[in-house]
């Protein structure tokens, strides 16, 4: 099933782009690599284990305009809340969009 592209109205919501920076100790950090307008929609949500207990978890498909350098070792921020991103496809075969499957990480 293919759905249409959002229109640009929609990509309304801001989001920072992420990457891993592993350190000499072993620790890793998070940093902004760059700022991006998409539209999210939720696509299903759930539980999880998370170690010993139960964990809300939430998917969300992300749609912003095309970018050559998101990877799924990428994550997604939108203040406080992350996305962990799943997978990136190009949604209509033109490098005009992405469509980001992606889930949202609960504390």
């Amino acid at each position: 099933m293919t759905l249409a592209p959002a229109s640009i109205a929609a990509l309304r919501s801001r989001l920072v782009l992420e990457r891993a920076a592993t350190a000499a100790d072993g620790t890793v950090a998070w940093t902004a690599a760059a700022t991006l307008w998409a539209a999210l929609s939720p696509t299903s949500d759930g539980e999880a284990e998370r170690g010993a207990a139960l964990a809300g978890r939430t998917g969300w498909r992300i749609e912003c305009r095309w970018r050559d350098d998101l990877t799924s070792a990428d994550r997604l921020r939108r203040g406080t809340r992350i996305f962990r991103i799943l997978a990136v496809r190009d949604l209509d075969q033109r490098r005009r969009r992405l469509a980001i499957l992606a889930e949202e990480e609960t504390p």
